[in-house]
């Protein structure tokens, strides 16, 4: 079993919990549990409180009800077992609540896994992406990979481009280890996908540590709210991530070779029910209203992050097809 220890800079402690069969020994506490893991592992999970997932879960109307659930309970501590929207939801009302003492993630995707929570929650409000935010910061994270495993040898290996776009953001090194196995058509056994968890969970909690965010999470923010939360999280994040990388490459100010390697991966791990069609009009009037975009750049780069002005985003549009995905690769 594995540990890291994330410090924030409020020198609050969380440990990241590496290890299989992790849900079997989650600490005593109210469970709320994303409805469609449960769907999966029923027979396991006893006595908890079911949750839908996705994007339209992180409102104020749920956050109320989780207070509700711990007004009426005894327990002092909250266990939240899902993905990434349901973890921003619970951890948000967590964080507002001075009578929840702790607060235990299990993370059940690929990006909820790789991604931890522990640069604060966020939930929507007038359909805005993540307005409303706290710093709160989980006691506990417990990661198994052997649950993202199963999705990604079951359902859809497209969630490889999850390990790759943190590497790419935080380790050029890993991106290049991982990008030469893609390419290469080798096996990912379950042993592989641990260290590959692992090994990105490392690059993305240094990442946070400098400041920096993941390449694509600005604009893929901005993608969701343009769309009125329509746009699914992960299609967002790999959209707002080519955007970023080809307004960086037509600026001058990233490296072309990872980022041609970063697109063939996309090419070769775009899941087929993705939608590549994003409504780029109401994007381009959501960054003439902020003034701008603040981009972040790949590994390696001088320059962390990048601002691009309302004006130079719109004329760079303008000047693509931006008619599906075949516009950005």
């Amino acid at each position: 079993m594995r540990r890291i220890t994330f410090t924030s800079e409020s020198v609050d402690k969380c440990q990241l919990i590496f290890g299989k069969d992790l849900i079997n020994s989650l600490p005593q506490s109210i469970r709320i549990v994303d409805s469609g893991f449960k769907k999966v592992y029923g027979k396991i999970l006893k006595d908890e409180y079911l949750m839908p997932g996705g994007e339209h879960i992180k409102s104020i109307d749920r956050v109320f009800e989780i207070y509700q659930l711990v007004r009426t309970s005894k327990s002092k501590a909250i266990t939240v077992i899902g993905g990434g929207s349901i973890i921003d939801l619970v951890g948000y009302a967590s964080a507002g609540h001075t009578e929840i003492e702790k607060l235990f993630l299990f993370p059940t995707t690929t990006v909820s896994q790789i991604m931890p929570a522990v640069n604060g929650f966020g939930v929507n409000f007038e359909f805005v992406k993540d307005l409303l935010s706290s710093r709160g910061l989980p006691n506990k994270v417990f990661i198994d990979s052997s649950i993202s495993y199963w999705s990604y040898s079951h359902l859809s290996r497209s969630d490889f481009l999850f390990p790759l776009l943190v590497a790419l953001s935080f380790d050029k090194r890993l991106f290049k280890y991982l990008f030469n196995h893609l390419v290469s058509g080798s096996e990912v056994s379950a042993e592989l996908w641990d260290d590959v968890i692992f090994s990105s969970v490392k690059a993305y909690l240094r990442g946070i540590e400098i400041g920096k965010s993941v390449v694509g999470g600005g604009i893929g923010r901005h993608i969701e709210t343009a769309s009125r939360l329509r746009a699914e999280n992960q299609v967002s994040l790999i959209v707002g991530g080519m955007i970023e990388l080809r307004l960086a490459e037509e600026l001058g100010a990233c490296d072309n070779r990872i980022v041609e390697d970063f697109f063939r991966s996309v090419k070769l791990l775009w899941k087929k029910d993705w939608t590549s069609r994003i409504d780029m009009s109401s994007l381009v009037d959501l960054i003439d209203q902020k003034g701008g975009v603040r981009i972040s750049m790949p590994d390696g780069e001088l320059d962390k992050t990048l601002f691009v002005e309302a004006t130079v985003f719109e004329r760079f549009v303008r000047e693509k097809t931006w008619r599906g995905l075949e516009s950005f690769v």
